[in-house]
């Protein structure tokens, strides 16, 4: 009687609740008893059924299939790169400092990296400028440096701390690259740690703009930051291949100096103790309607009183070769001079009147150096306006 009229309660929400919950399990009950039933009554088709549902043999049940081998870790493409970079960036690191010094009112800072066990540090001449002491960081630690010799014209300077047992980079063939040849430079940029940044050779040229350089230069699709400049170029094979030497296209790409090139002027502070160019007093040009590589390159003309015009070349002459090394654009000529000992003898190889014939050239001291870089200002400015940190994008005028 109390169920009864309990049920017959007219307002009570709470009873439609409990009414439809009641609904629900029985069916619930109802659908698991059923298939209980049936499963006792046709255990067959009931197998059948459930192998179909699974989509699988019933027996992969007890021999389960072996799992897909996992891909091999660095089989992709870009994690190839990678490893491959970061082995350069590995070996390179240790090699590499960073530099500060004070040129006049101006704060420069820069890349550098040893090149012997014995402290001895390449670096761009538009970190150091012309400033007496450097300081050298290295893992944390800084330590004085001494100006070994700087060369604007090249933009090479030589340091050398006291030390021993500095880990040190190969040097390999910057020259020998060739367009989309892969390329690694590791540099401080800002004040943050030593970073690798990966790129491509895009070409080779001794012209940039209206700046001309002492010698062909290695341009890169490789982005640099301030701070970088002076840093080491490297190869696939972890050699240095060039310097970092200029900043274009908004620090997208760079300019560095092959490493042959660094390498000579280094030489010839060490054993000197300044630069040594060469000169010729030759100027040509190459036959303006055949304006590929490859195109005949004549004397255009002989500075009086230089080595060149003491040689017996004439204006006119077709030269085919300087040093053993072939001619076919001016840039050729520029690279052979600069490459040239003073005080050795360089034959020429021209053809005039349709003979070839050889001359011999005796290199004398390059006359007056130019100044073609300049200092990299770090921040900030004593003048008031912008700087960059090691950055050297200014031509001389």
């Amino acid at each position: 009687m109390g169920t009864v009229q309990w049920l017959m309660i007219p307002v009570s929400r709470f009873k439609y609740l409990f009414l439809s919950l009641l609904v629900i399990l029985l069916g619930v009950v109802g659908l698991i008893g059923g298939r209980a039933y049936f499963l006792a009554k046709h255990p067959g088709e009931i197998l059948a059924l459930t192998s179909t549902e699974r989509s699988i043999p019933a027996s992969a049940a007890l021999t389960p299939s072996a799992p897909n081998p996992p891909m091999p870790a660095g089989s992709g493409v870009f994690d190839q790169i990678a490893a491959e970079v970061s082995g350069v960036y590995e070996q390179a690191a240790p090699t590499v400092v960073r530099l500060r010094a004070t040129d006049g009112a101006e704060q420069l800072a820069g890349t550098g990296f040893f090149i012997d066990g014995q402290g001895t540090i390449l670096t761009a001449y538009a970190v150091v400028g012309q400033a007496d002491t450097v300081s050298v960081e290295v893992n944390g630690r800084n330590f004085p440096a001494k100006v070994v010799g700087r060369d604007p014209r090249s933009g090479v300077a030589v340091l050398k701390i006291q030390a021993t047992q500095t880990p040190h980079l190969a040097f390999g063939e910057g020259m020998r690259l060739r367009p989309a040849s892969a390329v690694v430079s590791v540099a401080f940029p800002y004040d943050l740690k030593a970073e690798p940044t990966f790129g491509f050779v895009a070409g080779f040229d001794v012209k940039y703009l209206t700046r001309f350089f002492a010698t062909t230069h290695l341009r890169a699709n490789l982005p640099i930051k301030p701070g970088q400049i002076g840093g080491p170029l490297l190869d696939s094979q972890g050699k240095v291949v060039g310097v970092l030497m200029l900043e274009i296209d908004e620090g997208k790409a760079c300019y560095a100096l092959p490493i042959e090139a660094a390498a000579k002027v280094a030489g010839d502070i060490q054993k000197y103790g300044e630069p040594r160019h060469g000169w010729m007093g030759v100027g040509v040009m190459p036959d303006r309607s055949r304006p590929e590589r490859g195109a005949p390159v004549f004397v255009d003309r002989l500075y009086k009183g230089t080595p060149a015009e003491k040689s017996g070349l004439k204006m006119g002459d077709e030269v085919i070769s300087i040093g053993g090394r072939s001619v076919g654009e001016p840039s050729d000529v520029l690279d052979a001079a600069f490459f040239s000992e003073v005080g050795g003898k360089v034959p020429v190889k021209v053809k005039r009147d349709g003979k070839e014939q050889i001359f011999t050239i005796t290199v004398s001291v390059r006359p007056d150096s130019s100044r073609i870089v300049e200092p990299a200002p770090l921040f900030p400015n004593p003048s008031g306006g912008p700087a960059n940190q090691g950055m050297p994008v200014k031509a001389s005028r």
